[in-house]
């Protein structure tokens, strides 16, 4: 069989935290004759928007940034990688029940190493990730050994054996859900394949072996369906069910349906079968009797082939932060953690608002849990049969964030859609839209809010008629939204026409009472069951928890990770400088941030952040990556987070979201003015 004949390559992006040219080199080698690819990086800056058919990301950190700089609509696919099979006869080679450093440019990717490596199911090793910019934290001595993928440099001085691994390559996984999207599953991509599938390891065994029998005939199909962990269903081009496997027999025994010939939305519901069939869904997250699945959807001219499996808790809370948007609340009042009074009293007005149809006004500040309780007003109201959408108003410019909201018809702009495309409101009818960090929306934007709010009716971009719609609208948002009003950043009118019922959310540090149960919680999801030190206790509920709830679980993980035991010196660097520790011996453990001398160890890079915020009206995050990179001070956003959070506790900087940036406290010009 000669080669397909190509009309034109599909335009594939690729998008990256540095400059990292491996995947690119990889996809080149493979399928040059089918695909465009063209790299980007937010270390060289993104300066425009990009337009292609496809978009890879190496992480789900990375796929939230991404958005903002894509059309609304493009696919976005998360890289999966794993191990070469040299790789692996290379891990072979360490002695079992040894300690082995991972090591890497940063911290995540170290841990990304270390769950490929268990998720291939090589557990006769003891892993630790090796954090770069806090090397202190880990106590070398009793470590001999150490892996690492081309960044030898990094590892540590001491460390005997280092076993180089080398570029980890995609996942055949990976490379079928591109081919996928972009359709361009052949009869010479699939030859590709099979040559790739011999020089990796790949991550699931049974998807593997359909892929390997793709091309037989019908009657080895249904043998082959069961060589997959996950429920698998496929479909003709009528929605009906042709073949399906025992794993999805056992996902709708409950039912009691006979699943031949059965259609989609006797499964799954109207809403659900409609975002698939519909809105072009990819994947989504559905509940099923009350408990969570995975859902991805594959569609042809043919019909389409939809896998569904159970989904762990991690999985949720990342899912939900890599969509925009999602048709189900997944989270109850039930969920909520805590015994506080003020959490008990906004739990009490949020479940008397959930037996309302008013629009709801949520303040609190960022990582208080209001996404959670807005997912519990919609599970106990009136339209918790109905979907549930939700979306971050601070994610894109004022032009997409129409387009978003509203949708677009054919047409409307230079890459829409052929057959335009609904937006969130649409997608959100008969049920519950919820307008994160409603304070960053444009000015320009919010009178169209407005009236979608006033008239429950929308013109699509590049329409002419309105489309009415039946929901409820709650926002959130993390600013004072009355001074916002007052210093007319915010319309008068939106304010009050959202904020028909007020609910506050209590920070951490008003309910430290709270801080032990969470903690269990936390530790819960891990699948342990420790009792925190008492000591380290004391410091947990003495900290001021700028970043509440979400700072809090981040402190719970990092201590997990790093696998040094729960006493005060494992927590986090910039929580244990949040206090001067002294000896017990006048009845106190620590001193808090107002005590701490202004001679607080500070570095160079503490300071020439410190000089980039004295601006008089602050700065971004991003312009203090590019001062700091024009002062040689190359860092990952990442680290400027935490050192941004530790000046924080220090008292020399206030730290806020979106427009408002990072200023100095008088504290901090002090401290700057003895720096200089």
């Amino acid at each position: 069989m000669g080669s397909p004949v190509v009309q034109r390559k599909a335009k594939v992006a690729i998008i990256l935290l540095r400059d990292r040219r491996h995947f690119i080199y990889l996809l080149r080698e493979l399928f040059d004759d089918y695909m465009e690819l063209t790299t980007y990086s937010f270390e060289e800056g993104i300066q425009t928007y990009i337009n292609c058919d496809l978009a890879l990301v190496p992480s789900n950190t990375v796929l939230e940034r991404a958005r903002r700089y894509l059309l609304p609509g493009t696919p976005l696919i998360v890289i999966r990688r794993t191990l070469s099979r040299a790789a692996w006869e290379t891990l072979q080679k360490i002695p079992a029940q040894e300690k082995v450093l991972s090591v890497n440019t940063y911290f995540e990717m170290a841990l990304q190493l270390i769950s490929t490596v268990y998720e291939l199911g090589m557990y006769r090793l003891k892993l630790i990730p090796f954090d770069n910019e806090h090397p202190e934290n880990i106590n070398l001595s009793d470590i001999h050994y150490a892996i690492t993928a081309n960044e030898r440099g990094e590892v540590p001085k001491g460390i005997e054996h280092v076993y180089e691994i080398g570029t980890r390559p995609l996942d055949l996984t990976t490379l079928l859900d591109i081919l996928s999207k972009l359709n361009l599953l052949n009869d010479r991509t699939l030859s590709i394949l099979r040559s790739y599938e011999s020089k990796i390891i790949p991550l699931s065994d049974g998807f593997v072996n359909i892929f390997n029998h793709y091309q037989q005939r019908q009657q080895d199909l249904a043998t082959l369906l069961e060589l997959t962990e996950t429920g698998i269903l496929i479909c003709d081009s009528t929605g009906h069910i042709t073949n399906y496997n025992h794993q999805a027999s056992a996902i709708f025994k409950n039912k009691n349906i006979v699943l031949a010939n059965c259609p989609l939305i006797d499964l799954l519901g109207e809403d659900t079968t409609k975002s698939l069939l519909e809105v072009d869904a990819n994947t989504l997250v559905a509940y099923l009797g009350g408990v969570p699945y995975s859902i991805v959807w594959r569609k042809n001219d043919q019909g389409g082939v939809l896998r569904i499996r159970l989904m762990q808790r991690e999985e949720i809370e990342m899912n939900n932060k890599q969509l925009q948007s999602g048709l189900c609340a997944k989270y109850n009042f039930q969920d909520i953690c805590g015994e506080s009074r003020l959490l008990q009293h906004a739990i009490h007005l949020a479940k008397r608002a959930a037996k309302t149809d008013s629009d709801i006004l949520i303040e609190g500040e960022s990582g208080t849990g209001k996404e959670l309780f807005v997912q519990s007003i919609h599970n106990a109201s009136v339209r918790s049969k109905g979907p549930f959408v939700a979306f971050n108003c601070a994610t894109l410019s004022s032009s997409l964030l129409e387009s978003e909201l509203f949708g677009y018809e054919a047409g409307a702009f230079t890459g829409a859609r052929a057959h335009g495309h609904k937006g969130l409101f649409e997608m959100a009818n008969h049920g519950t839209i919820f307008l994160d960090e409603i304070s960053e929306i444009p000015t320009t934007v919010q009178a169209k809010l407005l009236r979608v709010i006033q008239e429950r009716e929308f013109i699509r971009v590049g329409g002419t008629s309105a489309i009415p719609i039946d929901l409820r609208v709650i926002a959130a948002t993390n600013q004072n939204l009355f001074d916002l009003v007052k210093e007319k950043k915010f319309r008068m009118d939106l304010y009050f026409r959202l904020n028909v019922f007020d609910l506050r959310l209590p920070p951490l540090r008003e309910r430290t009472g709270d801080i032990p149960i969470l903690v269990k919680r936390f530790f819960e999801d891990h699948g342990i069951k420790i009792d925190m030190p008492q000591e380290t206790m004391h410091y947990l509920q003495a900290y001021s928890w700028p970043g509440n709830i979400r700072e809090l679980k981040n402190c719970v993980d990092y201590m997990w990770y790093l696998g040094e035991g729960y006493a005060s010196e494992n927590l986090p660097v910039h929580i244990r400088q949040y206090f001067e520790i002294t000896k017990p011996t006048d009845g106190h453990l620590y001193q808090q941030k107002d005590e701490m001398p202004l001679s607080a160890s500070l570095d160079s890079v503490d300071y020439s952040i410190l000089k980039a915020i004295s601006t008089p009206d602050g700065t971004s995050r991003r312009k203090i990556l590019a001062i700091l990179d024009a002062e040689h001070h190359t860092i990952p956003e990442s680290t400027l987070r935490m050192r941004l959070t530790k000046l924080a506790t220090l008292g020399l900087i206030t730290v806020e979201r979106g427009r408002r940036g990072t200023h100095l406290t008088s504290r901090g010009r002090v401290r700057l003015d003895e720096l200089h």
